[in-house]
């Protein structure tokens, strides 16, 4: 009986590990930020919920911004590849390689640092695919056109054609400039980036740095903190055996002199 308890225990904790292995190990992206109402909804659930910061989302689920929200997504643990979800906006988790994100309506910001060598991000939307391998860019999208903007760097866009697939040919995509694609079309020329539209982008990066570097600096805060603990932890330790070994060697001085007759 003892020999099947252990046998079942063991097997239930090995299941265990299977699933907590495979759910790490499955592509996630991990929510940094929500200002504003926003929603999800997990694949294969009915049900739409609110989305949270700190929260992991997989392939297939959706997310939902109200008209005043913005959501930060990371794609990697360093924090280097991130995608902003402007206010009104739909999408897609698809995170497959290369296509990140399927953008049905709205707007999202890319910014990616940290790509392995030869691969790219891709953002799909109703009329083309938007992309880069290693930049920052902007994706604005509706069922019928297309607003791909370079921010950082060159991007680039390919149309769609009536089946669906991505077209061959992709275009190039300057820093400071942006092309619209149409549906079923090439897309445009190259056409300058006004201002306002630069702005907008700057406004994002510079909110999004400020917030990775708060972060960054209470991780340093509290990592010091858990130094000086264990440091003070250690003194006291170190204390605690120094004082052992001395109260054991007048403990042993005072026997010996008990033991000593000075008659004798």
């Amino acid at each position: 009986m003892k020999y099947l308890k252990f046998t079942i225990g063991f097997l239930l904790m090995f299941l265990l590990m299977i699933s907590f292995v495979s759910a790490e190990s499955k592509p996630r992206v991990k929510v940094i930020s929500v200002s504003g109402y926003s929603r999800y909804l997990s694949s294969g659930v009915t049900t739409w919920q609110a989305l949270e910061k700190d929260k992991y989302l997989y392939s297939g689920d959706i997310i939902k911004t109200g008209s005043d929200a913005y959501v930060n997504l990371a794609f990697d643990n360093e924090k280097m590849n991130m995608v902003g979800i402007e206010p009104s906006t739909y999408i897609v988790l698809k995170l497959e390689d290369p296509e990140k994100i399927e953008l049905i309506d709205g707007e999202v910001f890319a910014l990616i640092n940290n790509l392995p060598p030869g691969s790219s991000f891709e953002i799909r939307t109703p009329t083309a695919v938007s992309g880069a391998r290693g930049t920052g860019w902007g994706t604005k999208a509706n069922k019928n056109e297309t607003i791909v903007s370079g921010y950082k760097d060159d991007s680039y866009v390919k149309g769609v054609n009536k089946e669906g697939t991505s077209k061959e040919d992709e275009k190039i995509i300057k820093e400071k400039y942006k092309r619209f694609v149409k549906l079923f079309k090439d897309p445009s020329k190259l056409i300058k980036l006004t201002l306002k539209e630069l702005d907008k982008w700057h406004k994002w990066r510079i909110a999004l740095e400020a917030m990775l570097s708060s972060k960054r600096k209470s991780m340093e805060r509290l990592a010091k903190d858990l130094e000086k603990i264990q440091e003070t932890k250690q003194r006291i330790i170190d204390k605690k055996a120094e004082d052992r070994i001395r109260n054991r060697e007048e403990s042993t001085s005072s026997g010996k002199g008990q033991d000593e007759d000075p008659y004798r």
